[in-house]
């Protein structure tokens, strides 16, 4: 059994235990399953933009380091960072756009 550490963005990384290598756990349902959940709860809570772009997945092998297991109960730790990592982006967006040279 393998274990990979799977995070989006700047959240947390957290382990899941894969029978399988890097290359088939990324094409796994388990990651395209995650990646779902995470679209989906992204267009439902910010339903204009493509904000996955954001929040890009990142996969790799585990280090050895303690880390967090990752499951149902922690999906939504998850995508409460989500959240805050798109709120940040679009302020700091907004920010620029009323930046006082933003005519030039």
């Amino acid at each position: 059994m393998s274990k990979y550490l799977v995070s989006f963005g700047d959240s947390n990384k957290y382990e899941v235990d894969f029978p399988g290598t890097l290359d088939q756990f990324k094409d796994s349902d388990f990651v395209k399953n995650l990646k779902d959940k995470v679209n989906d709860f992204a267009k439902e809570k910010f339903p204009v933009g493509n904000f996955l772009d954001m929040i890009p997945l990142h996969i790799e092998e585990a280090d050895g380091g303690s880390y967090e297991k990752l499951d149902l109960s922690k999906l939504g730790d998850l995508l409460k960072n989500i959240t805050t990592q798109i709120g940040v982006e679009k302020f700091t967006d907004k920010l620029n756009l009323n930046a006082p040279f933003d005519k030039i």
